[in-house]
């Protein structure tokens, strides 16, 4: 009856330490589950699971255009004829990131792109210059927009200083971030 006790505690205890949904073989537990959808367009739509089956399942969505990541600054993109919106969850559940939107308008200009633009390969601003690449994306923020080809939209993410867009839009994600702290000068 003592050794049933002994086992009985030693099991506790390592169900204790043992986080739960680790995998044996893996360190940080399942490699996440992912799906890939490739469209004759360019666009690769991404959707990785979370908690896959559960009643928390989140579904995080990302998509390449031409073989590029769009980074998670823009709160509506278009590239050609598809329109995107980024969504955050509001739960542990649901869908977060880049998902088709309804019909998004792009406002166009009679003036010309600049070749400096051109060679650049984005440019900032509300319309389309005439001229503009056909597989330039249109992306918006707050306060701004900008035309850009695929490959160089992370570039003039990082060059504008645009802010990644929360995937976890509860108001609990603020209060366990790390903030930067000022030093006294």
């Amino acid at each position: 009856m003592k050794n049933t006790f002994a086992v009985l505690i030693v099991l506790a205890v390592l169900l204790c330490i043992v986080p739960a949904g680790a995998d044996a073989g893996l360190p940080g537990g399942p490699v996440p589950d992912m799906e890939r959808e490739e469209t004759p367009e360019g666009i690769t739509f991404i959707t990785a699971y979370s908690a896959r089956g559960s009643r928390s399942e989140a579904r995080h969505h990302y998509i390449e255009i031409e073989g590029f990541l769009v980074p998670d600054v823009f709160s509506r993109l278009k590239y050609k004829d598809f329109p995107f919106e980024f969504i955050s969850r509001q739960n542990h559940w649901g869908d977060d990131g880049y998902v088709l939107a309804g019909e998004l308008v792009v406002p166009e200009s009679p003036s010309a792109v600049a070749e400096e633009q051109l060679e650049k390969g984005w440019y900032e601003g509300p319309e389309r210059l005439s001229g503009t690449p056909g597989n330039w994306v249109w992306g918006t923020w707050e306060g701004g927009s900008l035309f850009a080809a695929p490959e160089k939209l992370a570039e003039a993410a990082k060059e504008l200083k645009l802010p990644l867009l929360p995937r976890d839009g509860s108001p609990f994600q603020e209060l366990i971030l790390p903030r930067p702290v000022e030093k006294e000068r």
